[in-house]
């Protein structure tokens, strides 16, 4: 087993060798991702947690990006950042170790019902698939592929509840809501697969399981649900991020070899979306097995059947079902379910090796090789660059491709940063002591006279504004949504910052209550076990 695992690890490093580069390299999110974490970083060092809204994206107005982003990877990516590790080198960490724990997962699910021999190779494959190398090279997905570390935690824990290790019912809540922690989409794409697995496997217990996949849900409440609700206020609720059609293509491309760097599938230099050989070789040879010795196995067939419909959902024979598909706006881009397929095929392979009592380690070595050698030419990003940790730290972009998380009432984007976070008119008040910090402004305003304050942050909901301790009504109604209140005569003490609405204090409450719940469980059969 030792030397399984040292295979895995050898492996896994000789695909990751660009992130031990000094610097970064450009890819589609990669470096927005740094951005938003210096962002993240300040903002939660600052005192605000959940981070929501962050203070200087947006020219310095402020931007509520971090409530509708999937924050897991962020929150893992400060354990390095509190080690002493730099912005671009905490963001790589989490690349790098969630890649080879995503292996190292996918072989211990594997390993609950098949031989070592079998999950080893199927771990392997779960990483030497195309599309795991565009989401490293090519878009820089770090929820993605944190989730894909996930996604065989929660598998594994489903086999072994369906073992009889009630154990694991109350872990299969937790790894649940860390999924939907690390990428939402993923978690829409994976959950109702997870709850067929459910439905299959379990025979005992399927009603605890159930509902320790509602629990799951629940845990990540104060995410989901705030994201939810807070579309309605903001831009992405009315525009098209993404025209399916555009993202398409002829059956074809899903199975010629292809690279590039570019953001549509259908562009001669743009996103691949193979299945990759090795994984088409792999379908074929688990549907003809099956085929052959005509065991009954749903769990198999169910994998064989969703292979050929993520194979049909992403050709252009597919549109008439996208344009009535309720989630469709969700998902975005329809290549995302090769995510999909990395999961299936690795399980298939595993089938595969297990299956065979003849030739077995012959066929491993030759899966392992072929899928190896046919993937490893994809680790090439497009171009290194090392722009140092000031350039990040001090990006004010929105790091958004369309802004689409401005508040609807922002009808002008502010073009430039503002000389100063809270303006008075000068005529009839003057600041005394200010005190700036992210999302939370201490500020002494003396006023001869009735004035109006104008701060310099976009209004989102949570945003409050104390006058001498008193909630005072924040106005937003102009032309860059900014907050602007009333000042009577006098001299003030005024405290603004970001807080929660009524939907986030809600939302958290149901997090820490589905927590508790979850421990409980997890403390009491854990107990019995023991």
């Amino acid at each position: 087993m030792k030397r399984y695992l040292l295979l895995i690890v050898v492996l896994s490093l000789l695909a990751l060798w660009p992130f031990f580069k000094k610097g970064f390299f450009e890819s589609h999110d990669g470096e927005w991702m740094v951005i938003r974490f210096t962002a993240f970083h300040q903002t939660l060092t600052s005192g605000q947690f959940p981070v929501r809204f962050v203070d200087r994206l947006n020219n310095n107005y402020g931007y509520p990006v971090l409530n509708f982003l999937y924050p897991l990877s962020f929150y893992f990516a400060e354990i390095p950042k509190v080690l002493g590790f730099g912005f671009v080198d905490s963001i790589k960490i989490i690349f790098i170790i969630s890649t080879i724990g995503s292996i190292l997962a996918m072989y211990w699910a594997l390993s609950q019902i098949f031989g070592r021999q079998a999950s080893l190779v199927g771990a392997i494959v779960y990483l030497f698939i195309p599309y795991r190398f565009i989401d490293l090279y090519v878009r820089g997905s770090l929820g993605e592929n944190l989730a894909f570390a996930f996604i065989p935690l929660v598998a594994g824990s489903i086999f072994k509840v369906s073992k009889g290790n009630k154990v694991f019912i109350p872990i299969v809540a937790i790894f649940i809501s860390g999924l939907i922690l690390s990428h939402n989409v993923m978690a829409v794409i994976f959950l109702p697969l997870f709850l067929v697995m459910i439905i299959i496997l379990i025979k005992k217990d399927k009603l605890a399981t159930i509902g320790a996949f509602i629990l799951g849900i629940l845990i990540s409440t104060f995410f989901w649900l705030p994201a939810l609700y807070d579309l309605r206020f903001v831009r992405f609720s009315q525009i098209d991020i993404s025209n399916v059609a555009d993202h398409l293509v002829k059956p074809l491309n899903l199975v010629v070899p292809s690279w590039g760097y570019g953001p549509n599938p259908n562009d001669p230099a743009g996103l691949s979306v193979q299945f990759g050989i090795v994984a088409l070789a792999i379908f074929l040879s688990a549907f003809y097995l099956r085929q052959a010795l005509k065991t009954k196995n749903l769990l198999l067939d169910f994998f064989l059947l969703a292979f050929v419909l993520v194979f049909f959902l992403m050709t252009k024979f597919s549109l008439p079902f996208w344009q009535n598909l309720p989630l469709a706006d969700i998902i975005q881009f329809p290549w995302r379910l090769l995510s999909l397929i990395v999961f299936i095929v690795a399980f298939l392979a595993a089938y595969v090796i297990n299956i065979l009592n003849k030739k077995k380690t012959i066929l491993a070595v030759l899966i392992i090789s072929a899928s190896v050698i046919s993937t490893i030419v994809y680790t090439k990003p497009l171009a290194f660059v090392d722009r140092g940790d000031g350039f990040y730290s001090t990006n004010e972009d929105s790091t958004t491709t369309r802004d689409e998380y401005l508040p609807l009432w922002v009808i002008q984007k502010p073009s430039k940063r503002a000389n100063q976070k809270i303006e008075v008119d000068s005529k009839v008040a003057q600041i005394v002591t200010a005190d700036i910090k992210q999302a939370h402004y201490k500020v002494t305003i003396l006023a001869q006279a009735k004035t109006k304050v104008q701060v310099n942050t976009i209004y989102f909901p949570g945003w409050q504004v104390k006058v001498n301790g008193q909630r005072t009504p924040i106005d937003y109604q102009n032309q860059f949504g900014l907050m602007t209140f009333d000042l009577p005569q006098g001299q003030h003490e005024v405290i603004i910052n970001y807080g929660r609405s009524p939907v986030h204090l809600t939302s958290e409450i149901i997090s820490i209550v589905a927590i508790l719940i979850t421990s409980t469980f997890l403390f009491i059969w854990r107990r019995q076990n023991s």
